[in-house]
């Protein structure tokens, strides 16, 4: 167990911040009071993974077993409060609400649904929750930044677990990696997830990544996670041996599948929606993380039983 600078203190309190702010309201519009979680979905997204993260990476370096060395915890640390910050500063001063709709809703846009001049925002009364989530960013970034200067992350040599069995390349790995890629592009980037109608018979077409932000960052991070997972074990780093690795892909792939078919069921619109062709591609590559995952393992598990 090592010491845990005061640097990494100040993250560490950061990040609880960050957690207890996104739990909060954020504006009062038109009299009405916006959560954090339902009013800026995708702010809230970030903060919250930022608090996740920090709490990880504060953790491991406490128990001794990071995975990156001290310098590269600054520098995440540094980077990801820094631009969480400045996403939640830039929403203070341009609310979303109201925002122009375009015809085909994807990824990026001209709109303040996605980003704009403060000018063309509406004005919205900023609450106490979003100073919280502000000051809770600010302090990730400087216990990043000064923990990145400090004599402690000098002497904080990365330590990743390496399992010692480990599979190198197998085709099933790489349908893994596919499928990861596959359900965050086909699903949350440019492709049509959902059709709507507008009051005035205008049709909408939506990738998933406005209308279901939590699923859609839910889905971002498995992806990277599994990505990451495929990346070790090629490269014979795995922190998992393989039954298990194969296990834990194929649950990272359940949670995105479950969620998925979820949002397809219920699609988070109050009109009625037509779910789009990208939609059943995007399930089915998750699906495939499953079927991989598991095959995957059970391969490896018939190897084991082998006398």
């Amino acid at each position: 167990m090592r010491a845990v600078s005061a640097a990494l203190w100040l993250a560490l309190a950061g990040a609880l911040l960050q957690v207890a702010s996104v739990f909060t309201d954020f504006y009062v519009y038109k009299d009405t009071r916006k959560s954090a979680w339902f009013g800026v979905a995708q702010t809230s997204e970030m903060i919250l993974w930022s608090a996740l993260l920090t709490l990880a990476l504060v953790g491991l370096t406490a128990a001794g077993r990071s995975p990156v060395s001290g310098k590269s915890i600054g520098r995440i640390l540094g980077v990801m409060g820094s631009l969480t910050a400045l996403q939640v500063f830039y929403r203070m001063n341009a609310p979303p609400f109201d925002a122009e709709v375009p015809q085909h809703v994807s990824i990026v846009g001209t709109t303040c649904l996605y980003y704009c001049w403060p000018s063309q925002a509406v004005a919205a009364e900023v609450l106490s929750g979003m100073w919280m989530a502000l000051a809770g960013c600010i302090m990730v970034a400087a216990g990043g930044v000064f923990y990145l200067y400090s004599g402690a992350a000098q002497d904080a040599p990365a330590r990743p677990w390496i399992a010692a069995e480990q599979s190198g390349a197998t085709p099933w790995l790489g349908m893994a990696g596919l499928g990861a890629v596959g359900q965050f592009v086909f699903g949350y980037t440019f492709f049509t997830f959902y059709r709507t109608v507008r009051a005035n018979g205008v049709p909408t077409s939506w990738s998933g990544w406005l209308p279901a932000p939590h699923t859609a960052w839910l889905v971002f991070m498995v992806t990277v996670i599994v990505v990451s997972l495929v990346w070790q074990a090629v490269n014979k780093r795995a922190p998992l041996s393989p039954k298990p690795l194969g296990l834990a892909i194929a649950a990272l792939g359940l949670v995105s599948a479950g969620r998925m078919a979820y949002r397809i069921y219920q699609p988070p619109f109050r009109m009625d929606a037509e779910i789009g062709p990208a939609a059943y591609l995007a399930l089915a590559s998750a699906v495939l993380i499953v079927f991989a995952g598991t095959t995957h393992s059970g391969l490896f598990a018939r190897v084991e039983r082998k006398p």
